[in-house]
């Protein structure tokens, strides 16, 4: 959370800036692809917390929105996160609200179902927002 590249999206209630409502944690990164020669431009949120009472809100919708958005603006190729498989809420805010798929070098992508089950994460993306 120290690295000098990492940067903060920061949520602050409208009426009072000292109530923070959560952040998001994220940095610019060359990441893997299936092809050994290509390395892939992501923004990649490395967290995203939202106190409870900010949730439900579209907090969380907005923050990730605008990563993306952020992410086209420095022309990264895509959004980037890991989540945890047990976290059906997030996976399912991420892949059923916000589009993300399964990457290509996520476990569930690349590897046999059998292989994948031995991984507790997946990694997901989704183009940035001016990318097709």
């Amino acid at each position: 959370m120290r690295a000098p590249e990492a940067r903060y999206l920061i949520a602050r209630s409208a009426t009072n800036p000292a109530d923070l409502k959560g952040f998001l944690l994220f940095q610019m990164v060359l990441e893997e692809t299936m092809d050994d020669y290509i390395m892939a431009k992501a923004a990649y949120c490395y967290e995203i917390q939202l106190v409870p009472d900010a949730r439900g809100h579209g907090i969380g919708e907005f923050l990730m929105n605008l990563l993306g958005e952020i992410g086209a603006y420095w022309e990264m190729d895509k959004v980037m996160l890991t989540v945890f498989k047990a976290n059906k809420g997030a996976f399912r805010f991420y892949t059923d609200k916000l589009g993300f798929e399964l990457d290509e070098i996520s476990p569930g992508a690349c590897l046999s179902a059998l292989q994948a089950r031995r991984f507790d994460y997946e990694i997901l993306s989704k183009p940035c927002s001016s990318k097709k």
